[in-house]
């Protein structure tokens, strides 16, 4: 192992975890500690999963002794203020975004010998499943097929993985109120429950565990702790209220006939346990389709492929093809083309509505382009989330944004029983909702209640002009006609100090639903971490204590996901132990030195789009020569492809900067000429192209550097330019951007 692996695995020294879950609501506490065991400054960055139905609720900072505040900001201008701290010296923390359930820490100038410590706290809302609630929080990021850089994410936000890294976690929960009485069990790995007077606590049954894979922990309740229940609080002029249902509607269900897609990931990421969970699946679907079905089965990897030619009915004879053709299953197809397998699913609608059922682990980038395509598609996908790390936002996302469902197994659990419950969901009958308030109602979340499945809980939002008084109804219309009602009462929220939770929960569901600009002022005023918003922590040095150089960038690695393309397995069979461990201790030895063969790297991640983004690493394609044929001439398209091409030159600041003779090809000859006027009035030449390509970076923000290279200009644009240049240059590089 080199030494820039060994000293990025040591900036991210401990992981703890805790939380409370009571009634409707679960809080989650993550505490990282980062600490900088080298002789320079650094830049710690690590992008972290989190459940995608989490709200940030804040951010506590500590370096060394000292406690720091900070705020959530628009993201431009948290982006500026941050790279304008460390560029300066400065100390500073930005939090992002990353993805659907993903987030990036900065710690930006972590000087020798510092420690920071970062506190997260988060929200969930209670969702059950018949009688079970499953907390699943997620510690590693598995390997995605894909470009990252199309989905959004920067260069440096990339998450590495490295199988020589043994990131750990410590955990304690506590469950209260009507959930004291539960029992809990978790397949993912070994804990302790102690019984309290007043609460349940579960650990970690060693001191930490690996995090290699989701902690999962499946709650059993009695109908009390799964009873319908309503909350209301104070927000800015008004109130808002959730009602929590568990409509049951089981023995309503519909014996009509239903048309039916199932599609199966045969990628390389799905090898080992997975593959072998899919394989079981189909074949509980099949003892479960009836004689009036129609259904197909897609198999895909790098390319889809069904195995009938259209719907075939669910007679004997396609029923027994299908069983053989699934027990030849394996994960051997190439990368997650999940896009294509949806594409080929939806051709299949023949008339009548077609529901969609994909078993997947998730590992595609391309989570928000599938997500809008299955939306537009109108049909219905439930999803099945396999393996030990699955990737929670697609799979999440496809089932929500069509009106469908989805459930998360993990190796250890019955997969038959998860495919009998998605099925359940898929004949239950549409049923027609419609939810009085106790006041009339100003906004609603949903606007329209499109799907109620039995046993499975449903929230709804509204903000009300008066404090509520009396009951909220959910009336429930059978295509038969029978009416279903469920009455909750709206308690008002118990404790006066986190009074603003349900407030802030509420407006980070309506987010989505706005736009840009709309979306940026409530995250503010709400203090949400969102697409549009980041954290941000600024603190300011003392001339003396400022970092004099620009920190090196040590990205934080994740480790390989248990049984991930069938490293090691992290089933309950017996299995061989090493010598230096007991059975009792064969889950606390990572997965890939289970097995003595490691597996091909992951398929090859799609070319990024030329030009729009730019490596975070210097490579060779740094160093390629600029050809100023293949752009139009002076274009800022050009320009980009200049910068592309020297971009290890501006990212060493002991390197002169380019002189205007060595861009005179990539500018307009207009931009050029007034440049030239600037130096022929007294400029130096060095402080006008610094002026030229901060202005350039602040105007096309869509074309990243790496980014020591966008500080390096930063930090000679704070010492080179003046104020009277920088107002000088601006306007002109503003004009030349806003023509393409």
């Amino acid at each position: 192992m080199n030494e820039r692996v060994k000293r990025q695995g040591c900036v991210l020294q401990a992981t703890a975890i805790s939380g409370r879950l009571q009634g409707l609501l679960g809080e989650i506490t993550i505490a990282q500690t980062y600490q900088n065991a080298e002789s320079v400054n650094i830049e710690a960055v690590f992008t972290f999963p989190v459940p995608v139905e989490a709200v940030l609720l804040g951010v506590d900072i500590r370096i060394d002794d000292r406690a720091l505040q900070g705020r959530v900001l628009p993201k431009r201008q948290a982006e500026d203020a941050y790279e304008e701290a460390v560029s300066g010296g400065d100390s500073a923390i930005l939090l992002q975004e990353a993805g659907r359930g993903l987030y990036t820490i900065n710690v930006g100038n972590l000087l020798p010998g510092q420690t920071a410590k970062l506190t997260y706290r988060y929200a969930l809302l209670s969702v059950w499943n018949g009688d079970m609630l499953r907390l699943q929080l997620p510690t590693t990021i598995a390997p995605r097929y894909g470009d990252p850089g199309r989905a959004g994410l920067q260069p440096h936000q990339i998450p590495p993985v490295d199988l020589a890294a043994e990131n750990r976690f410590s955990l304690e929960l506590e469950l209260g109120g009507s959930l004291r009485q539960a029992t809990v069990e978790s397949p993912s790995h070994r804990i302790s429950v102690e019984v309290g007077a007043d609460v349940l606590r579960v650990r970690l049954a060693g001191e930490r565990g690996l995090m290699d894979r989701d902690f999962i922990l499946n709650i059993r309740g009695s109908a009390e702790a799964r009873a319908a229940f309503g909350l209301c609080a104070p927000d800015r002029d008004g109130w808002v209220a959730l009602a929590s249902f568990q409509p049951e509607l089981s023995s309503h269900a519909d014996a009509g006939g239903r048309d039916c897609v199932l599609i199966a990931d045969c990628s390389g990421s799905m090898a080992g346990d997975s593959i072998a969970q899919t394989r079981e699946a189909l074949l509980a679907i099949f003892d479960r389709l009836q004689a009036a079905d129609r259904f197909n089965l897609i198999a895909f990897g790098s390319q889809p492929r069904a195995f009938f030619s259209g719907l075939h009915p669910a007679d004997d004879r396609s029923l027994a093809q299908a069983r053989v053709l699934a027990a030849r299953l394996d994960a051997d197809l190439g990368g997650t083309e999940i896009g294509a397998a949806l594409q080929l699913a939806y051709q299949q609608r023949q008339g009548q509505p077609l529901d969609i059922l994909l078993m997947t682990d998730g590992e595609a980038w391309n989570v928000e382009e599938l997500v809008g395509e299955a939306q537009r598609s109108g049909c219905r996908v439930f999803t099945v989330g396999v393996g030990a790390a699955v990737a929670e936002g697609l799979v999440r996302g496809l089932a929500e944004a069509t009106g469908g469902a989805c459930e998360f197994v993990h190796p250890n659990e019955d997969m038959a029983a998860r495919i009998v419950r998605h099925f359940e969901r898929i004949r239950a009958p549409r049923a027609e909702a419609a939810m009085t308030w106790p006041v009339e109602p100003t906004r609603r979340l949903p606007e329209q209640i499109e799907r109620v499945f039995s046993g499975d809980t449903l929230h709804l939002l509204a903000w009300l002009p008066t404090k509520p008084e009396g009951p909220a109804t959910l009336n429930l219309t059978l295509s038969d006609g029978r009416c279903l009602p469920q009455i909750v009462t709206l308690e008002p929220w118990p404790v006066a100090e986190t009074a603003d939770t349900l407030p802030r929960l509420a407006a980070a569901r309506r987010i989505a639903r706005l736009s840009a600009e709309d979306a940026t002022a409530l995250a503010v005023e709400y203090q949400l971490v969102t697409p549009h918003t980041h954290f941000l922590m600024v603190d300011v040095r003392a001339e003396s204590e400022k970092a004099k150089d620009l920190p090196e960038l040590r990205t934080v690695p994740h480790m390989l996901a248990a049984g991930w393309g069938g490293v090691g397995s992290v089933m309950a069979a017996p299995c061989m132990a090493s010598m230096e461990a007991g059975p009792d201790e064969y889950l606390d030895i990572p997965a890939f030195s289970r097995r003595g063969l490691l597996p091909p790297p992951p398929a090859p991640m799609a070319e990024p789009a030329p030009i729009t983004r730019l490596n975070s690493q210097v490579s060779g394609r740094d160093k390629a020569i600029f050809d100023p044929s293949q752009y139009p001439t002076g274009s800022p398209l050009m320009f980009v492809g200049w910068l592309q091409a020297n971009a290890a030159r501006l990212v060493d600041p002991k390197q002169p900067l380019p002189t205007l003779d060595e861009l005179a090809d990539a500018l307009p000859d207009d931009l050029l000429a007034r440049l030239r006027e600037l130096i022929a009035q007294g400029e130096a030449e060095d402080a006008v192209v610094v002026a030229l390509l901060h202005a350039f970076l602040r105007n096309k923000r869509e074309y990243w550097l790496p980014r020591n290279a966008s500080r390096n200009i930063r930090s000679r644009f704070q010492k080179q330019v003046s104020a009277t240049l920088a107002a000088a240059v601006e306007p002109l590089v503003k004009t030349w951007c806003a023509t393409g």
